[in-house]
């Protein structure tokens, strides 16, 4: 009996400019391409086992039951998360910039590997010249996408979770010598520096620089506006120029900043800016500033910094104890700490926050919550009731001291009711080596 077909959606993922390296770096780059892709199917709810490794990339097939229209927005997602995690761990020269291409079709098991003319599609696409010179193009992006037309029609032009389709644009993509044309969709990572081009996934996009005509004169409204564009380095460099000596517009200004950096992957002088906007907030009494706390907490994450970002989000939930984002946070960080009962009992009570929340929040982000949610939950193993009632009680804020049973502070002490990203204690909190996954 011959192998079965079945269809499938197709990723395949590449290195720029692996064959101008020496081989030992080509052996490192190799490396690095295959823990980030596998890094990104597992934190996207995909079996490790799919990756293929074929030289300079990888191939990922995943099974045919699962949902496109959540895994593909997932999986690019994880990508520039596990991307630009890899790089920081990198000497500059060592650090990887990647080229994904999607399609979807019938693919045929063989003996070396999976057959099927959507195999050859996305290696063509892949091949092809706008998705490179998408990377050359973008200079600050890490990740460049392209996704074969009828898949963009199916599953990203009907705006299903979080990848937004004026977030890419329209090209042709040909390879004459192969006998290869296809219409095809850009999306890189950061356009920052790149072509004054509007995205074209949907009629009518906004062109940036009309946008940023209608933008109030002000620098940080404008670094906001330009952020939104997808160019946080030209965020940063407009805020250089913005000088405050009032206490709010200092306090707007790093709040900007802060996020610009976190999106460039700068984690550290993003925590720096988000300590020191909690420390000027108007009144002192006040509770903390939720979304710098929540912000804070992942960049402690991000920089492996695993008691600090639980004290964070800890706190977070004591003032704010309906914010389901925190408890999505704090089921991550445990589950990679393998603290897997407080990770179900976050996840789960982030759950039953959401269904709460469901009528006054805005459907296409709840729905990207609930699926990050569901993701992680179907992550954990299996959970027995005994071990589920041993978990800290600390998960529902008011039940008793949190901070004196899961988040002490570095130095043994518990939080007294300080927000740990206060820059009074951050030459503390920097000592975070031995507190990492």
């Amino acid at each position: 009996m011959g192998a079965r077909s079945r269809r499938s959606l197709c990723a395949a993922l590449d290195i720029k400019g692996w064959s101008s390296r020496l081989v030992p770096e080509q052996i490192r780059a190799q490396q690095a391409l295959v823990t980030v892709a596998m890094a990104a199917c597992r934190e996207a709810g995909l079996p490790e086992q799919i990756v293929q490794s074929s030289g300079d990339g990888v191939l990922i097939l995943p099974p045919s039951d699962i949902d496109e229209t959540a895994a593909i927005p997932a999986l690019v997602a994880e990508l520039e998360v596990a991307l630009r995690q890899e790089n920081r761990l990198l000497a500059e020269d060592a650090r990887i910039r990647l080229r994904l291409a999607l399609t979807s079709g019938l693919v045929t098991p063989g003996p070396a590997g999976f057959n099927g003319a959507a195999v050859i599609d996305c290696f063509r696409l892949l091949d092809s010249p706008p998705v490179k010179d998408a990377l050359d193009d973008h200079p600050a992006a890490q990740l460049a996408v392209i996704v074969s037309d009828h898949l963009f029609q199916d599953v990203i032009r009907n705006g299903f979770r979080s990848l937004r389709a004026e977030d890419f644009w329209r090209v042709r993509s040909s390879l004459p010598g192969k006998g290869f044309a296809m219409d095809a969709w850009l999306y890189v990572s950061d356009r920052s520096g790149g072509p004054d081009r509007a995205p074209s996934g949907t009629a009518g996009a906004p062109d940036s620089a009309a946008e940023a005509a209608a933008a109030p004169p002000d620098g940080v409204a404008r670094a906001w506006a330009v952020l939104e564009r997808g160019r946080p380095q030209e965020a940063v460099r407009l805020l250089a120029g913005v000088a405050t000596d009032d206490r709010e517009g200092w306090a707007a200004l790093l709040d900007v900043r802060a996020e610009a950096l976190m999106r460039l992957g700068e984690f550290e002088r993003a925590r720096i800016d988000l300590e020191e906007l909690l420390g000027v907030q108007d009144d002192p009494v006040a509770p903390p500033s939720p979304s710098a706390l929540l912000r804070l907490g992942r960049c402690n994450i991000a920089l492996g910094a695993v008691q600090e970002a639980r004290q964070t989000l800890l706190f977070l939930l004591e003032h704010v104890p309906s914010s389901a984002e925190a408890h999505l946070d704090l089921g991550q960080l445990e589950r990679r700490a393998r603290r897997f009962a407080t990770a179900q009992s976050h996840l789960l009570e982030g759950l039953r926050l959401i269904r709460e929340q469901a009528r006054k929040a805005e459907p296409g982000a709840q729905e990207r919550l609930l699926d990050a949610f569901l993701r992680e939950l179907s992550a954990l193993p299996v959970i027995d009731d005994a071990a589920l009632d041993d978990a800290p009680q600390d998960v529902i804020p008011g039940a008793g001291s949190s901070a004196a049973r899961d988040g002490a502070a570095m130095d043994g002490t518990a939080l007294d009711g300080d927000p740990p990203g206060m820059a009074a204690e951050s030459g503390q909190r920097r000592g975070h080596s031995d507190n990492r996954f």
